[in-house]
């Protein structure tokens, strides 16, 4: 299986980095080739609503040129995409956003129809300096982002309070197994 990991957050050694870094040494255990893209230091800009997505083939007709059209191609050769983020003001961070943006442009909604998304399998990790409440406006905008797209939303996995101390915690990294067994299952 191959699971491909877009982290948002702006920091390499943060720590997302160190909640994905723990998650792709599980997964790799659990058999999938993991391969991880930092978005916040990519040219990565946020939909421009041109409709170019829309008059062309439905992939890759972005009329953007930046670093998203070849993580498009990842996004698209993954088996399971995860979607790795701080949550920062109630929300993911703005590259991610921008990343999740764009992914528009893999669909067509004018004959003929093209969606290049549909049944791809999508998952949300994410750290937090609050409680876990404060990422549910990002998760319900995500798997109302999966339901239009009709991608498939394989869960969430969340560390509050979040510093490198706790995403070790024993306790973490069995809630953390257990969210592998979940999205390696299919």
């Amino acid at each position: 299986m191959n699971v491909t990991i877009f982290n948002g957050s702006p920091r390499k050694n943060g720590n997302t980095a160190a909640l994905t870094s723990s998650l792709a040494v599980k997964l790799r255990a659990a058999g999938a080739n993991v391969e991880e893209h930092f978005l916040y230091h990519m040219k990565i800009k946020g939909c421009m609503n041109c409709g170019a997505c829309r008059s062309g083939s439905g992939l890759n007709e972005c009329s953007i040129k930046d670093d998203f059209i070849p993580l498009a191609e990842k996004f698209l050769s993954s088996d399971l995409v995860i979607i790795a983020s701080p949550i920062y003001m109630w929300d993911l961070t703005s590259s991610a956003n921008a990343f999740l943006e764009r992914l528009h442009s893999l669909c067509r909604h004018e004959p003929p129809y093209v969606n290049k998304m549909e049944g791809k399998r999508l998952a949300i990790a994410m750290t937090m300096g609050d409680d876990e409440y404060v990422a549910a406006g990002a998760v319900t905008s995500l798997i109302m982002f999966c339901e239009y797209f009709k991608i498939i939303y394989e869960g969430a996995f969340a560390v509050p309070f979040a510093d490198k101390e706790q995403i070790l915690r024993p306790m973490y990294q069995e809630k953390m197994d257990d969210f592998v067994k979940k999205i390696m299952k299919k």
